[in-house]
């Protein structure tokens, strides 16, 4: 598929990962909208690159998303791409008194249901496009859970199986829409949680940002199902042959740097 005057859709739009892709697009000579929660970040990516169009909107409240399929509806209606990137993550230890029912529940609400909202919402537009593209965004944790944050973990394996389902329903309908999974590894750069540390671990599966957006553009041109970036490639391969113990020693190794 090629990248250029295209609409493209960037959830999660205003940093991070989106913010990264929404600027390549940008600069390739797209029509690029990205979405956020923030009002106040949407104005000042918006500010900071001129050419993006921003829409405030959060993608875990149903009706919203529905708004937001409106108004692109109406303004974009030859929007041909969307990318499924709004996530957040959360680590903690499930023996904490203290975690709230609500905050276990958070990533769902934004890293699964969000994605599923978006995708159900914008269908029917990129039905009508001549060809058209959706991109989720899962992780590395799509192929290996992380002990630290388990609600993340399911959340990345749960749009894994969300993406692989969506796409045999497309083919099954005849549609000319693309769907791959992007799977970044850890992003130190843009890292969804302030917890990060430099740890050996997290240094040897890290990724720099610009090498991942560069695998994520080639992957779309090429149609690619998915694209395993850095050391995702090397986690999927290995899981084929052991996944009890490397989830089980990658696990202890993360919970005893965290110790």
């Amino acid at each position: 598929m090629k990248l250029v005057n295209r609409t493209i859709l960037v959830t999660g739009g205003t940093s991070g990962i989106g913010f990264a892709f929404a600027k390549r697009f940008l600069e390739m000579g797209n029509t690029v909208i990205i979405t956020g929660r923030s009002q106040q970040r949407i104005d000042q990516a918006v500010k900071n690159n001129p050419g993006l169009i921003g829409m405030a909107a959060d993608v875990s409240d149903p009706s919203s998303v529905e708004q937001l399929a409106k108004e692109l509806a109406i303004h974009y209606p030859k929007l041909d791409i969307v990318f499924n990137n709004a996530g957040i993550m959360h680590e903690f230890d499930l023996f904490d008194e203290n975690i709230t029912y609500e905050y276990l529940a958070a990533e769902i609400t934004t890293n699964l249901n969000g994605t599923i909202y978006v995708t159900k919402a914008l269908l029917p537009l990129l039905a009508k496009q001549q060809e058209a593209m959706i991109v989720n965004v899962s992780s590395l944790l799509a192929n290996i859970t992380v002990a630290n944050a388990p609600t993340y973990s399911a959340t990345k394996a749960g749009v894994h199986m969300f993406s692989d389902a969506l796409r045999e329903q497309i083919r099954a309908k005849g549609k000319n829409i693309h769907v791959m999974e992007l799977c970044p590894p850890v992003i130190s750069e843009t890292n969804l949680t302030d917890t990060y540390d430099e740890g050996f671990l997290n240094k040897m599966i890290s990724l720099p940002l610009a090498k991942l957006v560069n695998a994520g553009i080639k992957g779309m041109e090429k149609n690619k199902l998915r694209v395993n970036a850095g050391f995702a490639k090397v986690m999927r391969f290995s899981m084929k042959f052991a996944p009890d113990f490397i989830t089980h020693t990658w696990g202890q190794i993360i919970l005893k740097e965290q110790s």
